[in-house]
């Protein structure tokens, strides 16, 4: 068995929805357990397994028939930075996406000055 997690390491931790994989609502976290070949992460009901980073199923809501799997991986890992990435990417277009549309609704210089500067945004990494 490896020595991570430990507490107090940071992870970045996505839930999955069957039959995707993609990663749904990233965030950092702070692992808060480590117990044997799982281990657990602040502010979340999920164990997860060591070795994967993967936890068993949790139901979405109390009487759902759908559940999600959550992943956590290291906060200074590859993926954890492609992540964490991908999704900063998503939320940045997703502003100047916004930003444009609102700009098209109003002309306004300020409005155009958002857009733009929502635009020049998407270039920074």
């Amino acid at each position: 068995m490896t020595d991570w997690p430990a507490i107090g390491s940071r992870v970045v931790v996505w839930f999955e929805r069957v039959p995707s994989k993609t990663p749904r609502e990233p965030y950092e976290a702070v692992v808060d357990h480590v117990a044997g070949r799982s281990f657990t992460v602040e502010g979340l009901d999920a164990t997860f397994n060591r070795s994967t980073g993967r936890s068993k199923p949790v139901r979405r809501t109390p009487g759902a028939f759908g559940s999600d799997t959550y992943v956590a991986v290291s906060v200074d890992s590859d993926r954890g930075r492609e992540v964490l990435g991908d999704a900063l990417r998503s939320d940045r277009e997703a502003d100047a996406d916004a930003a444009v549309r609102a700009w098209l609704t109003d002309r306004s210089d300020q409005a155009r000055r958002r857009a733009v500067a929502a635009l020049e945004a998407l270039d920074e990494h």
